[in-house]
């Protein structure tokens, strides 16, 4: 057996520091057998909306349906933001950036809207983020309302 030792500091990739979301278990009411739940916290950074050369998640084939993909936490933990990188293979694929979309918290038994301080967007090569008062919770769910006769995916889901 043979193993390869990098000569140059730039050949190494180091692994990145846990976050609240890569420690997480990762749930999802839909996901396409060619992609993984995994890719939402992954930590790898994409280029594009479209980029195919990491790993992606999708909703793939539901179209113009309300989906959802979940963090659950080991213990009850501050949340006051979330950042999603929405997957779009335009002249691609089918999967588009969502009509919509909403963070909520469990408490209890129940799902509960966060009340955003500012706007969710829908932008395309960017990360979407919405911040909200802090909420104590043992999971967080993104709810997307996916574009009539397209589906829809994410490539990085993190918050703080």
């Amino acid at each position: 057996m043979m193993v390869w030792l990098p000569t140059k500091f730039e050949l190494v990739s180091p692994l990145p520091k846990p976050t609240i979301a890569s420690r997480s278990t990762v749930t999802a009411s839909h996901c396409w057998h060619l992609d993984t739940v995994e890719a939402l916290h992954d930590q790898l950074e994409p280029k594009n909306s479209q980029d195919h050369s990491i790993p992606r998640f999708t909703w793939w084939p539901r179209q113009g349906t309300t989906e959802w993909v979940q963090y659950d936490f080991d213990q009850a933990t501050e949340v006051s933001s979330a950042e999603v990188y929405w997957f779009d293979d335009t002249g691609r694929g089918g999967c588009r950036i969502p009509q919509s979309w909403r963070i909520l918290y469990r408490q209890g038994n129940q799902w509960k809207p966060v009340d955003p301080v500012n706007s969710y967007t829908e932008k395309k090569d960017t990360y979407n983020k919405v911040a909200f008062p802090s909420v104590s919770t043992s999971a967080l769910r993104l709810e997307a309302k996916l574009q009539k006769k397209f589906s829809g995916g994410i490539l990085e889901w993190r918050m703080q």
